[in-house]
């Protein structure tokens, strides 16, 4: 094996040495050299154990526990191989995944106290600042150790994901996101528009998910990402119609905050938060205002009478990811007897047709093709205008009716033909 390990700088402006910069790059290299020498024996090729799927992890407790990306044990399977830099293999197996948030765990079955790394705060690293990416770009080889890439933090907080202009490659996937004090703030997801375009999951991810995840549990669909959208977006779970300056709510999925609190279909949001309600836009733009956890007060006309309600908004991940499900199918409330598609929309998505978020698996809709990151632009030959247009279009029918729907999909439309469902 090759001693020296790869250095890559990462792009970031060209600046001239002021008096004290050349003390500042030394601290940074001594740093960075600490680091590698004390995080690189954790840094794990992951591979499956019948599949040729390879990616990388890093290892984050004595006891073998796994640090990596959902996809990467999707496609590896449940058996795995885990090899580390010096060339050792050990047996492993996956673990839970949010597939929303392509975060995976996975665990060494093999006895033994294995060289580990500590995970840090992601919710503390500011644009700008310096990070070190590791992984095993193209697959593990016995031929040199992980390749370390120096780079900055570009982004924060779009789509959930940390950016950096660190440049990662395949097999890179899963590998370990480190800030300067050698902890785990991130790890590799996805490449950007290019190769020092890069996404990763935030560590905070993993810890609101651990319990879940170690137990086994998967959830959540990788085109939620692909659509856009925040994860940690605050949600009340409702959809929502507008007319003469009166908000109405179309329909309030199940088992989401607005139903526990008890908003009905059909309910007139007077005021949020304090303030008078006349557009949709009130609405959505104070809940973004928000964050999820957070109580938020809600006065409804319900038949004339006035009704106030305490609403505990929940992350848009939760939402998607089970929340608003009940015995399996994506329905509202009320809603008996009506027709079903099984999607989730996005009551809050901006300009025309109706984005799909998620797709129930086993719907009407994901039998017939519709796919999470679809924009909905007609449903039965009418042109649909945003999420609630869609609900009430699909309320038009009855379950059993095939209708023609009409998808953009990557830029390119699409047909499909949706038998809807009911109870």
């Amino acid at each position: 094996m090759l001693p020296a390990t790869i250095l890559a700088l990462c792009a970031a402006p060209a600046v001239g040495l002021a008096a004290g910069s050349i003390d500042v790059l030394k601290e940074r290299e001594r740093k960075v050299k600490a680091l590698v020498a004390e995080a690189m024996p954790a840094v794990v090729a992951v591979v499956g154990a019948d599949q040729p799927a390879t990616g990388s992890g890093v290892v984050v407790s004595a006891d073998g526990l796994i640090m990596t990306a959902g996809h990467v044990t999707d496609a590896a399977g449940q058996e795995l191989t885990i090899i580390f830099p010096d060339g050792r293999s050990v047996k492993g197996r996956s673990l839970g995944a949010n597939r929303s948030r392509d975060a995976g765990l996975a665990k060494i079955v093999e006895d033994g106290e294995w060289p580990h790394v500590e995970i840090g705060d992601s919710g503390a690293v500011e644009l700008g600042d310096w990070v070190v990416a590791m992984g095993h770009p193209g697959g593990y080889d016995l031929s040199r150790t992980p390749p370390v890439r120096l780079g900055r933090i570009v982004n924060k907080g779009q789509m959930g994901m940390l950016g950096s202009d660190c440049t990662l490659v395949g097999g890179d996937s899963g590998g370990p996101l480190f800030d300067l004090d050698g902890k785990v703030v991130g790890i590799h997801s996805s490449i950007g528009g290019s190769l020092a375009e890069n996404r990763h999951v935030p560590s905070s991810v993993f810890e609101a998910d651990w319990d879940r995840m170690v137990a086994g549990d998967v959830w959540g669909n990788l085109g939620m990402m692909a659509a856009g959208v925040d994860p940690d977006r605050p949600m009340l779970g409702v959809q929502m119609a507008e007319a003469d300056s009166r908000v109405t709510l179309g329909g309030v999925l199940p088992n989401s905050p607005a139903e526990k609190a008890g908003l009905q279909a059909g309910d007139v949001i007077l005021k949020i938060g304090g303030g008078e309600v006349g557009l949709m836009s009130d609405v959505v733009d104070y809940v973004s205002s928000q964050k999820a956890g957070d109580e938020v007060e809600i006065v409804v006309d319900r038949g004339g009478e006035e009704k106030t309600f305490s609403i505990e908004l929940v992350r848009w991940a939760d939402l998607a990811g089970g929340l608003g499900r009940r015995g399996g199918e994506g329905e509202r409330r009320g809603a008996a007897g009506r027709a079903q598609f099984g999607v989730l929309l996005d009551a809050e998505a901006e300009g025309d047709g109706a984005t799909v978020h998620e797709v129930v698996e086993g719907s009407p809709a994901d039998e017939a093709g519709v796919e999470a990151g679809d924009l909905v632009l007609e449903i039965g030959g009418k042109t649909v205008g945003d999420a609630a247009g869609m609900v009430d279009l699909i309320g038009g029918h009855r379950p059993g009716d095939e209708v023609d729907v009409v998808v953009l999909r990557g830029g390119e439309k699409r047909e499909l033909k949706v038998t809807l469902g009911g109870e």
